[in-house]
């Protein structure tokens, strides 16, 4: 099951449009329920994950940069 058909059954299931009472019906839901929260934890999709972890390495990247020049700044002030 997509994220999205989850959020899709999850609507329907909020709106009382779905009957609870049968057991294939609710292990449907519960399964939405799943879905829904493995893909808010775990990001959607491969693309998700990867732009996170970019973001990261950038950011990383950059407060390195930044820690290094103010370390050579302050290195080259002595002499």
């Amino acid at each position: 099951m997509t994220p999205e058909e989850a959020q899709r059954i999850r609507a329907q299931d909020a709106a009382g449009r779905l009957d609870r009472g049968d057991p294939e019906v609710r292990r449907v839901i519960e399964d939405a329920n799943r879905t829904s929260v493995r893909a808010h934890v775990y990001g959607r999709d491969a693309a998700a994950r990867r732009t996170t972890r970019t973001s990261l390495l950038v950011t990383t990247g950059a407060a390195a940069l930044f820690a290094g020049g103010l370390a050579l700044h302050f290195l080259l002030l002595t002499r």
